[in-house]
């Protein structure tokens, strides 16, 4: 039996104006990314929920390994952390042990990261959409994952939809997220009815419903 594939949702809380240096470093950290043999997605935008210098990604790995030991072991990866610290780019701390560094660790449940007949399935300025949904009770964590796959089934005949992941969260029992991708704003704000229908389906289950949204500028999905 095969291992799901494993994800990381980051959000990186920056100070002022750090958006232009997280250009230049991101550059080169998807660059070795794309080379790693665990390594699958790397996707990053510019964070559209009122700090404009924050940073929003999804990584993905075929194996767990892949983020914890193959990616922060590159000679790439410590430099470029260096070159953060150096330029104060972390709002309060400075360090990979900074809060600032706001990680939810995954396995995939479900769903998708492209559809095979999108001429755009690789762009890298599409529209980024992350739901968390709490449980009331983290027992009903399975019964939300499988809502959530169901409305990301549906998702594949919806036009510039490009990507609805399914996540299981490992850390926080209770936390089910969906990722969703679009070609443009336009596009998820078209799609906005149904996924509040899905937020209203699910209510009686749910203690409270998170949303993030960004601008995508970097990146690779699903390479393996």
């Amino acid at each position: 039996m095969t291992a799901p594939k494993f994800f990381v949702v980051a959000h990186v809380i920056s100070r002022k104006g750090a958006l232009p240096f997280w250009e230049k470093r991101l550059d080169a950290l998807c660059g070795v990314s794309a080379t790693e043999s665990l390594g699958d997605s790397y996707y990053w935008g510019q964070d559209l929920n009122g700090d404009p210098d924050s940073i929003w990604g999804l990584e993905g790995y075929t194996h767990a390994a892949g983020f914890f030991l193959g990616h922060v072991s590159t000679d790439i990866f410590k430099r470029e952390m260096k070159l953060v610290d150096d330029d104060l780019l972390l709002k309060s701390v400075q360090g990979l042990g900074s809060p600032d560094y706001d990680l939810y660790h995954y396995d995939q449940y479900g769903g998708y990261l492209k559809k095979p007949d999108d001429k755009d399935k690789d762009s890298v300025t599409s529209h980024v959409a992350v739901h968390h949904f709490w449980a009331k009770d983290p027992a009903d964590q399975t019964k939300i994952l499988d809502a959530l796959n169901k409305f990301s089934e549906s998702t594949k005949s919806v036009e510039g939809v490009q990507s609805a992941l399914v996540l299981k969260a490992i850390v926080v029992p209770e936390l089910a997220t969906l990722w969703i991708r679009t070609k443009t704003q336009d596009d998820y704000k078209s799609f906005e009815p149904k996924l509040a229908a899905l937020a209203s389906e699910l209510k009686p289950l749910i203690s409270k419903t998170e949303v993030y949204q960004s601008r995508s500028f970097i990146g690779h999905l699903d390479l393996k």
